[in-house]
């Protein structure tokens, strides 16, 4: 499946697109470039518009007053994410290249030219914009657990979202939800972030491989998660593993090769 066939099967999610709007989103010709890694992707581009993530994966970040960088959505590819300041872009921050992007622009004429045509699909890119902030929303929740469950959970959001267009998760990683992005999600250090994993590692619930994370038994950690896929709205997430209480997988914290003291953290950091 084409990206751009997955972003038009994940709109019919919101059920809000006819025939005439899927066929007028699958006749869009966007014209793709590469974006380096660690780049602005509007850099040199004119203001407005949306961006198709082709390949690769890329984010939408903001800088805090002390440097710090606050990573506030990924995007795969098959994800629309936008730069412009019009109606399908009321979200903060810049949107950045983690991996080597390839990106299809799509020009806000010609998104405008499609929703004065097909108003179902200014409605569906509206809605994107509302899954896109739900799942801020369940990072913030996420923010109030322990770090080994959150870690986890993020980990099998990656699992479900990088998947769906039939892209490897361990490539993922590889390419470009390193430790560095998952601390500046889960407001936590880097090396708080490679303790975890090694101990998400140690407790046989991923693997580690030069800092690729890999789930070869996805059912323990998703129960150690709690982790349910219906925020991410993605196409028949129904189907995709949910926890299972009576499985008999205990959520306590991954039991630590030490004390979280040595860190300077305290438990729930």
């Amino acid at each position: 499946m084409t990206p751009l066939a997955w972003l038009v099967r994940r709109l019919d999610e919101a059920a809000l697109l006819g025939v005439a709007e899927r066929r007028a989103l699958l006749a869009l010709a966007p014209q793709e470039r590469l974006v380096p890694a660690r780049t602005d992707i509007r850099d040199g581009q004119k203001a407005g518009g949306a961006h198709l993530i082709v390949d690769g994966v890329a984010c939408r970040a903001a800088m805090l007053p002390d440097g710090t960088r606050r990573i506030l959505a990924l995007y795969f590819p098959g994800d629309l994410c936008s730069t412009g300041r019009g109606a399908a872009d009321p979200l903060p921050g810049t949107i950045e290249a983690l991996s080597p992007c390839t990106v299809a622009d799509i020009p806000s004429g010609t998104i405008d030219s499609l929703i004065r045509s097909h108003p179902g699909i200014e409605r569906a890119l509206w809605w994107l914009t509302l899954v896109e902030l739900g799942i801020g929303q369940q990072w913030l929740i996420n923010a109030g657990w322990e770090a080994e469950r959150r870690i986890a959970h993020l980990i099998c959001e990656v699992r479900a979202r990088s998947q769906a267009p039939g892209r490897d998760m361990e490539e993922c990683f590889a390419s470009g939800v390193r430790q560095v992005v998952i601390a500046d999600i889960a407001a936590l250090s880097t090396v708080h972030v490679s303790r975890v994993l090694h101990a998400l590692q140690a407790a046989r619930l991923i693997t580690l491989n030069r800092g690729a994370a890999a789930v070869p038994q996805p059912a323990p950690l998703i129960a150690f998660a709690g982790f349910d896929p219906g925020y991410l709205h993605l196409p028949d997430h129904a189907a995709r593993a949910k926890p299972e209480p009576s499985a008999g997988i205990r959520r306590d914290p991954v039991p630590w090769a030490g004390s979280n003291r040595d860190l300077g953290y305290a438990s729930r950091t």
